[in-house]
């Protein structure tokens, strides 16, 4: 809601502008009012500044030229409205010149007094996304661990894991050894950007500043609240998702509640946003962290604009038949190419032998999709249909008439899968060296070998070495160099992470290796790239 100062010597004048329409459906709350400029002025600089201040230009004591001349030095980016009479002509060149753009002729008109404020709020939302989109750019030059992490997060819930042991490792180098613990207690929040009624019409080619802004709010808004992760998907801008962390103080307060509750009191104050929330069943240790994740996106599908808080710990309870072997067992089936084998892992999960409620079935299903998502993910090339379609496929689970239908579907999407598998595996080995060469552009901070990759994307080594040079130009060991000393270079240029976080976040054990290797590449040491480019900004 964004707040109005009238200005005018006259009550009856404020008065007949207050009741001439309808302000809150608007999105505007006329939240003080003054007689003259000196009473305006106190009025600004004792309260919190309105959106807009609708001011006379007569006025006694002090008129309203003077009063906007103060109010452009000491508040510039206020938005002033002007009220005039015909006989005002003087005073509005004056206005003018002060930079003034919107004025009202007196007596002031319904129509004309609505249409300006239609115009006016547009304004000052594409304002308000503009600022939100230049604080974003800041705190993408200037918090570059964080980005780290949240793509380590996404990572995580999303795709095949390399050793626990290596994940913690990797924890630690990005400052999160928080969830590294043996008593880790956590819970993830996944929200939806919601538009209400009316505003996609207005905001349809601007969506992706709301996007923006939304992800700013909630970013914002888990600082402020900290021991939480924000994340985000690119391919889905218009929602969020967030990994909270609790001990027992923070589970009988009600800390997860009380965050959504505020968050999504901020998205509708500020931002004029609805939204969808599922909490997810809180988790015990690393281990349980794709399980929280899942069962967050089984409480947000459920969901409506009222907030769903899970199904209270019913849903891991019953799948802790879902373990990692199980599911490394899985992922080996389908890009092995073997159907056979995934049907009867899928029988073994879904056994006949015991009624599995109708919330646990889902969320294994969801469990599996998410599991063929990571396999897409490493073998798709080109668009991305198949991840939007298992994305889609998600959505519409609950759908079905029938669990039978459910599996059924997760057999065709396995055929899916495998078909990508197929295609990309039995190339003319093109799109094979361009799958890995990805796969290495999201895992370089790992340690990559062509040995854990050739088995990992199932052909010979040796295969694999000549394969990549043929497609990159180079070795695979040079272009991993060059790769993490790249990441290095853009890290550098954030002064709040030390040398020895950056050499550890890119891949390296050792400072001195690392130091050594960017020198040869760049001509100087990480220490003296850092002080050029810093000086470089201060000139």
């Amino acid at each position: 809601m964004y707040k109005v100062m009238l200005v005018d010597d006259e009550v009856g004048v404020r008065n007949s502008i207050k009741a001439k329409m309808n302000w809150e459906a608007a999105g505007f709350q006329v939240n003080m009012e003054a007689s003259n400029g000196e009473e305006a002025l106190r009025l600004l600089r004792d309260s919190p500044l309105p959106e807009l201040v609708i001011s006379d230009i007569r006025m006694p004591q002090m008129d309203g030229i003077t009063f906007i001349q103060v109010c452009k030095e000491r508040y510039p980016e206020l938005r002033i409205v002007v009220l005039s009479g015909y006989s005002d002509f003087e005073y509005m060149k004056s206005a003018i010149q002060l930079g003034v753009k919107d004025y009202l002729l007196k007596p002031v008109v319904r129509s004309e007094l609505s249409d300006l404020m239609t115009k006016i709020s547009v304004e000052l939302e594409e304002d308000r996304c503009n600022k939100q989109i230049r604080k974003l750019d800041l705190m993408k030059s200037s918090q570059q661990l964080e980005v780290l992490q949240g793509q380590m997060l996404l990572q995580l819930v999303k795709s095949e894991w390399f050793s626990l042991a290596a994940v913690k490792e990797r924890l630690q180098q990005l400052k999160m050894s928080a969830l590294t613990v043996d008593d880790l207690q956590a819970q993830f929040v996944t929200v939806e950007m919601r538009l209400p009624h009316g505003r996609l019409e207005q905001w349809s080619d601007r969506k992706d500043l709301l996007n923006l802004a939304f992800q700013m709010m909630g970013r914002e808004t888990a600082g402020k609240w900290g021991d939480m992760f924000y994340f985000q998907d690119a391919g889905h801008p218009s929602m969020m998702f967030f990994l909270i962390l609790l001990d027992e103080t923070k589970i009988k307060g009600g800390h997860t509640e009380r965050f959504v509750r505020e968050l999504k009191h901020y998205l509708k104050e500020y931002l004029r946003l609805d939204c969808v929330i599922g909490i997810g069943e809180r988790i015990k240790g690393l281990k349980e962290l794709k399980n929280g994740y899942v069962s967050s996106m089984l409480s947000w599908s459920q969901s409506t604009i009222k907030i769903n808080t899970g199904s209270g710990g019913r849903t891991l309870d019953l799948t802790h038949a879902f373990t990692p072997e199980v599911e490394r067992k899985l992922i080996n089936a389908i890009e092995s190419l073997d159907m056979r084998t995934f049907s009867k892992q899928v029988q073994d999960i879904f056994t006949t032998d015991r009624d599995t409620p109708m919330f646990a079935f889902t969320f294994l299903t969801f469990r599996i999709i998410l599991l063929f998502n990571s396999i897409a993910k490493k073998f798709e090339l080109g668009d991305h249909s198949l991840q939007k379609y298992l994305w889609n496929c998600q959505m519409t689970v609950r759908d079905h008439e029938s669990r039978d239908q459910v599996l059924e579907q997760l057999h065709e999407m396995a055929q899916l899968v495998m078909n990508e598998v197929r295609k990309t595996r039995f190339s003319n080995g093109q799109q094979l060296a361009e799958a890995i060469r990805m796969y290495v552009e999201d895992n370089y901070s790992y340690e990559l070998t062509l040995s854990s990759l050739a088995e990992m994307f199932h052909i010979n080594e040796t295969y694999l070495s000549g394969l990549f040079k043929q497609n990159a130009g180079i070795t695979f060991s040079d272009y991993l160099t060059r790769l993490r000393l790249t990441k290095a270079e853009q890290l550098l240029k954030e002064d709040e992470l030390k040398l020895t976080d950056i050499t550890t976040l890119v891949g390296y054990s050792s400072s001195s290796y690392f130091s050594t290797a960017f020198k040869k590449f760049y001509g100087m040491s990480p220490k003296e790239y850092r002080e050029k480019f810093t000086q470089k900004k201060t000139e």
